[in-house]
């Protein structure tokens, strides 16, 4: 599903399509199933043994992989 302000859509491309369709300065794959508007992270939390969640400024909760927190810290610089 593609979450947005318009409301939700079936999406009918792959996820990779997605991700290299999006403007990267905008958009982060943060988990093979999740690519998040920046903009929209409100924080990161640890959630268990080294794994953490994404909360989004809609309140959301994501799953974030291993690599997706690799590529959070570079792009958000900590």
């Amino acid at each position: 599903m593609i979450y947005s302000t318009e409301g939700r859509f079936l999406k009918q491309q792959t996820m990779k399509f997605y991700e290299n369709c999006l403007d990267p300065s905008d958009f982060i794959r943060i988990h093979r199933s999740y690519i998040v508007r920046i903009d929209q992270i409100k924080q990161i939390e640890p959630y268990e043994k080294d794994s953490f969640i994404v909360k989004t400024l809609s309140g959301a909760k994501l799953s974030v992989s291993k690599a997706g927190y690799k590529k959070l810290k570079e792009v958000l610089n900590f």
